[in-house]
């Protein structure tokens, strides 16, 4: 995929007009349109605006589109045990990262997701499989019961916990992909969830 077809696509998937991400960026309408048209290259520079505004990442432009379906094999799972208590987390959507992440993770009984609220760009939807979670977003506190689910936006404070008394697990999809870089940290080192979170590096 050509890269002004990629901004194209993800203006509209924003709703955004074309001059509404010309005022976001502080380009002009006419040069967004001939980006769009690939009827010019943006530098490096301008490509990091739009990244920004669009809430994707100067990668996801620029890398061309593999068109071959990615398999995530059961056995093959990225798998992280978190330091400081013992919450796992499983990557289940394609590494290297793409713009949509899925994650799943398990939440034994009065563990959290991050032991205070935590917000990121773009959205989130978090899907009970198992148990019952309690989801805080802003001043809203939601109870997740096995099957439900919950879409919203991620730059709104939040955070879960299993609020059962037995395991839960949540799959959490994400877009822009959020937490992938946590499992760049070295191997033993110490690390929750909460202090990537603090790094703004999960939702």
């Amino acid at each position: 995929m050509q890269i002004g077809k990629k901004i194209r696509d993800l203006r509209l998937r924003r709703g955004l007009t074309v001059q509404q991400l010309a005022e976001a960026t502080g380009l002009s309408k006419g040069f967004i349109s001939q980006v769009e048209n690939n009827r010019t290259s943006p530098s490096l520079a301008t490509l990091q605006d739009l990244a920004r505004a669009l809430e994707t990442s100067v990668a996801y432009l620029v890398v061309e589109e593999d068109r071959v379906p990615h398999v995530v094999r059961a056995a093959e799972r990225p798998r992280l045990q978190i330091g400081g208590n013992t919450s796992a987390v499983e990557v289940l959507s394609a590494q290297p990262k793409r713009n949509l992440e899925l994650i799943m993770v398990e939440l034994p009984p009065g563990v959290t997701a991050g032991d205070k609220r935590h917000y990121h760009h773009g959205e989130e939807v978090v899907l009970c499989l198992e148990g019952r979670v309690s989801l805080t977003c802003g001043d809203h506190v939601i109870v997740l019961e096995t099957g439900d689910s919950c879409h919203y936006d991620g730059r709104v404070p939040h955070a879960a916990e299993n609020a059962g008394l037995t395991p839960a697990k949540v799959i959490i999809a994400m877009t822009p992909a959020a937490f992938e870089p946590m499992f760049r940290v070295q191997a033993g080192t110490p690390h929750t969830i909460d202090s990537e979170i603090a790094a703004g590096s999960v939702g």
